[in-house]
């Protein structure tokens, strides 16, 4: 697929914006959780005590933390997601798509443990907008309201 240019999307007309207390609280919760475990599962602080009496014990414990970490904080790397509705197409984390591409846009929702991830499917590929507050309402405000502004214009036109 080719690059389509900022010119050929028209001017924009909303952009959702970033849920970044769903970011932090997922954040937080996968990172507590991971780091409980870490802690109770090499047998509570005792367990983890012995493992520091060797320098195998303290790189297990070390590489142990580390992948809790990394996966807990895994959520942070959506601080960078954007999506923005143009006239004619979207703008998503900087790459623009033009409708003609993508189709109908569709969205659903659907849960994962104590997670509800949101997707937006086009006929080209799957969007995950699970961290853009509301992107529905700003779809919706993006083209409903202008198919609505653009029919009411065609009734008044008569006298």
């Amino acid at each position: 697929m080719e690059k389509v240019p900022q010119a050929q999307l028209g001017a924009q007309l909303t952009q959702a914006v970033l849920n970044k207390p769903k970011i932090i609280l997922h954040t937080v919760c996968r990172t507590a959780i991971l780091v409980i475990l870490s802690i109770v599962c090499p047998g509570g602080i005792h367990g983890i005590a012995k493992m520091f009496t060797d320098l195998k014990g303290i790189i297990m414990v070390l590489v142990l933390w580390t992948i809790s970490l990394a996966i807990g904080l895994f959520p942070l790397i959506h601080l960078k997601d954007s999506l923005a509705f143009y006239e004619n197409g979207i703008c998503y984390n900087g790459m623009n798509y033009l409708h003609s591409q993508l189709g109908p846009i569709r969205f659903r929702d659907f849960h994962s443990g104590y997670m509800v991830h949101n997707m937006m499917d086009t006929d080209l590929r799957t969007f995950d907008v699970t961290f853009i507050k509301r992107p529905k309402y700003y779809y919706n405000q993006a083209y409903m309201n202008q198919v609505v502004a653009q029919s009411s214009q065609t009734f008044n036109t008569g006298g």
